[in-house]
């Protein structure tokens, strides 16, 4: 049973906006309740699931009280919110009923006079709530078993991130927000009721809904969902999946946007994350052996076909093995992002590092002569013998063995270059010693 009363086309203000939002809440929540109400918190407009469950569904009458048709507990519960939304906030609440038999999400916000005939635009002549029954979600989840782990529990929270919800007019001007939408954006029902919608969105992003938008506006589709970067209060960029669909009079002409915010920027940031582990060391974040030959195949073409020049190194670390036998791994951990933060801060920004295995590193310098890789080599050993690592009762000092090899257009492919540099590296330390100083 559903209970909705409208006797007969009301012209008031009030009644206006209470008709509108209480459509385009009820066509994106049809299960909901939807409370429209004055300032003396009297009933305006009723649509949607009745009250039978939770309250007096007899004592709903436009005029009669809202606190006559509600259990007492719940109305002590949802009045503040009620009266929050007639000084102009909006405000959302999850609640318990007494006997936890029931949870009910409640969004209250203002009605504001609307449109050229108002005598006062934005004056707020009363309020909304939308009632939505939730007790089954919240049983499920309190049964289901947790994530094991603080990754699934990470992974969880991205998978279900905050759903702002607002409403615009026909120029896409705010409406009704509810309190998601204002977290999620960081702005306060206030600084957005008014605005334009396309007020927080990335400038390059205004637009690129403007196709679906045609259609949803020519009755082709009935919603459309895109991504858009967001500005959120802070100036911080955010990503957003944006749903939006239309409500429309009785005569078919569009009236509202109900609009859907959700923030995706966390899963954005952990795809990404993800994406590094798999072409980077995790340790020393530096490119790993698959990326960095990727990499090297593209220079050995461009050497190839436009004659340029570079430089390979190849980078053993002297009897680094007797670290981790000697003090542990956490030493040996220690050490290589020591050496690799040396290594990414002595070389120019053009130049690629990578740790191809447990203890050997890689470097590719563009434009490079021969000359010019013996100096950075040799440079390239002071900073790595600068290193220290602290092992208890002594400091390490780690040595490293250094092969370079030109990679010009005689080098047939990255095998090779890879090859040549190792081979390089292997005579370099045959001619020094194979040991670790320790001071």
């Amino acid at each position: 049973m559903s209970v909705s009363f409208a006797p007969e086309p009301r012209t008031d203000p009030l009644w206006a906006g209470a008709d509108r939002a209480a459509e385009a809440a009820l066509s994106e929540l049809p299960e909901a309740l939807v409370l429209a109400f004055d300032a003396e918190l009297r009933f305006v407009r009723v649509a949607g699931q009745a009250l039978e469950r939770l309250g007096e569904p007899d004592s709903i009458a436009e005029g009669q009280p809202l606190a006559d048709a509600l259990p007492a507990e719940l109305w002590r519960t949802i009045e503040p919110l009620l009266r929050s939304a007639l000084e102009g906030e909006t405000r959302t609440r999850e609640i318990w009923t007494v006997g936890q038999r029931h949870c009910v999400m409640v969004d209250a916000g203002p009605l504001r006079a609307q449109g050229s005939g108002a005598e006062q635009p934005g004056e707020v002549l009363g309020g909304i709530a939308v009632m939505l029954d939730i007790t089954a979600r919240r049983q499920a989840e309190l049964l289901a078993p947790r994530p094991e782990s603080s990754f699934e529990e990470h992974l969880e929270r991205c998978a279900r991130p905050p759903i702002g919800t607002g409403l615009l007019d026909a120029d896409g001007h705010w409406l009704l927000v509810n309190r998601a939408l204002c977290d999620v954006i960081g702005y306060t029902a206030q600084e957005l009721l008014g605005k334009r919608f396309d007020g927080i969105m990335h400038a390059e992003d205004v637009n690129n809904d403007s196709e679906p938008r045609r259609r949803l506006l020519a009755g082709e589709i009935p919603a459309f969902r895109v991504e858009k970067r967001c500005i959120d209060a802070a100036g911080e960029t955010i990503s957003a999946i944006l749903s939006m669909s239309l409500v429309r009079d009785r005569d078919g002409e569009p009236l509202n946007y109900v609009v859907q915010v959700q923030d995706v920027s966390e899963r954005r940031r952990l795809e990404e994350n993800m994406r590094g582990l798999a072409d980077h060391d995790p340790l020393t974040g530096l490119r790993n052996r698959k990326l960095f030959g990727h990499d090297l195949k593209l220079q050995v073409a461009r050497c190839r076909r436009y004659g340029e020049v570079a430089g390979l190194m190849v980078i053993d670390l002297d009897a680094f093995r007797s670290v981790n036998e000697d003090h542990g791994e956490r030493a040996g951990d220690e050490a290589l992002e020591a050496i690799a933060r040396a290594l990414t801060r002595r070389l120019r920004e053009t130049d690629l590092v990578a740790r191809l295995g447990a203890d050997q590193f890689a470097v590719l310098l563009p434009h490079i002569d021969e000359e010019g890789l013996a100096v950075v080599a040799e440079g390239l050993q002071r900073v790595i013998a600068g290193c220290t690592i602290d092992v208890g009762d002594g400091v390490l000092h780690p040595s490293a063995s250094i092969g370079f090899t030109l990679v010009d257009d005689h080098i047939d492919d990255a095998e090779h270059a890879l090859s040549s540099a190792a081979q390089a590296m292997r005579a370099a330390r045959r001619g020094g010693a194979d040991a670790l100083p320790t001071s």
